[in-house]
Formats: C-alpha cells, structure tokens, sequence
C-alpha cells in the first residue's frame, strides 16, 4: 500500500481524464465528418442540378416557359432547404445528446472520487474540524443535487426543442408540399 494515497487518487485521475478527453475528441470528429460528409453530398447535388438548370433555361423560348420554369425552380428550394437543415439539426442534436450523457457520465466519477476523498479526509481529522467537515460535506451535497438539477433541466430543454424542431418540420413538409406538386 502507498503511503500517499492522494497520489494514487490523483494519478489514476490524471489517467481516466486523459482516456476521457480523447474520447470525447472522437466523438467530436466524428460528428465534424458527419457535417462535412452532408455538406459536400449537399455540394454535389448543387452542381449537378445547376447544370440541369442552365440546360433548362438555355432551352426557354418563351415568356411563359420562363414562368413556369422559374415557379418550378423557386418551388423546389425549400423543400431542399428543409431537408439539409434537418439533417445538419440531427447530427448537431446526436452531438448535443452524446456529449451530455459523456458529461453525466464523467461528473458522477468525479463526484464520486472526490466525496471518497472527503471521507477519508474526514476519518483522520484532528479534533476540533467537525464544523469544517460538516461544512465540506454540506458543499459537495448542494453541489451534487444543482448539478442534477441542471442536468434534468437541460434534458427537458433539449427534448422540447426536437419536439419543436419535429412539429416545425412537419409543419413545413405540408407547406412546401403542395407547392412542388
């Protein structure tokens, strides 16, 4: 057994953060490659049908083919719009929900570590420190019970807005519908 058990608490800390903050980063990347692979399948799309645009316009002869072109054209925008954002909201949403339960995961450890640490503290204090003990104990009591609270609130946060986002997205599907019809 060490004689500093302080710093075998605070060695495999050190360790299980590092192995923590590369885990995260993975997680992080991996969503950042989900973005970029949307935005350059996105990108493709666009110059394929800018090509199709400019071959749909060329062939206009008329004023009214232009008419019916452009209504086609512009009808079609948001629908492809919609799509994109909702597709960008849910890997940012994935990041969002990952990096939350990684967090809770992470500060329950913590506060686990540390109110072992207090309690060992606590059974070899000198007389006399029972107030600050007490006061230790109370601290790391109340900052456990907000941390939940904060955590709870941010879960409901984050569960409205997807319903808002799902409802929003309907919303806008039966809009943009009957116009691209």
């Amino acid at each position: 057994m060490n004689s500093f058990p302080m710093m075998d608490y605070y060695f495999t800390f050190l360790k299980k953060s590092t192995g923590t903050a590369t885990e995260f980063s993975g997680l992080a990347f991996e969503k950042f490659e989900k973005i970029n692979d949307l935005n350059i399948k996105y990108s493709k799309n666009l110059v394929k049908e800018a090509g199709t645009v400019s071959d749909l316009l060329y062939g206009i002869k008329d004023a009214n083919e232009f008419f019916n072109a452009t209504q086609e054209l512009g009808s079609a925008i948001p629908a492809k719009s919609s799509a994109y954002y909702k597709e960008l909201y849910k890997i940012n949403a994935e990041l969002l929900k990952a990096s939350s339960e990684f967090v809770e995961t992470e500060s329950g450890e913590i506060s686990k570590v540390f109110t072992e640490q207090v309690n060992e503290i606590t059974k070899n204090a000198p007389a006399g420190t029972e107030g600050v003990v007490a006061m230790t104990k109370s601290s790391l009591a109340a900052t456990s019970s907000t941390y939940e609270s904060m955590t709870k609130a941010a879960k409901q946060v984050l569960d409205i807005v997807d319903t808002n986002i799902a409802a929003a997205s309907k919303a806008s599907e039966t809009v943009v519908s009957p116009a691209t019809t």
